[in-house]
């Protein structure tokens, strides 16, 4: 038997990772939701949600970035360059 042979031979996975579905669980449709659950799992989503952030270094790290860029618009000033760029005079500098 080939390697292809053998791959066909095996048979679909069904996603239950178990046995076979049964034929009640096959025939069950999704419950239908209505608009209005569907609005109130968001509200309640959102909510969860509302004020969240990641706890780690880099992401207040890059808050603190943002919010300076923004003090610097609000203030008309102009935010500094980023830290990997560097403005050259002209051609005899750059490398």
């Amino acid at each position: 038997m080939t390697p292809y042979e053998r791959l066909m031979s095996e048979g679909v996975p069904t996603g239950t990772f178990g046995g076979p579905r049964t034929e009640s669980e096959l025939r069950a449709a999704p419950a239908a939701s209505t608009a209005s659950q569907q609005a109130a799992r968001r509200a309640a989503l959102e909510q969860a949600q509302h004020g969240w952030r990641l706890p780690d270094e880099r992401s207040e790290r890059n808050r603190e970035r943002t919010r300076e860029a923004q003090r610097a618009a609000r203030a008309g000033e102009h935010a500094a360059p980023p830290r990997h760029l560097r403005i050259v005079r002209d051609d005899t500098h750059a490398a």
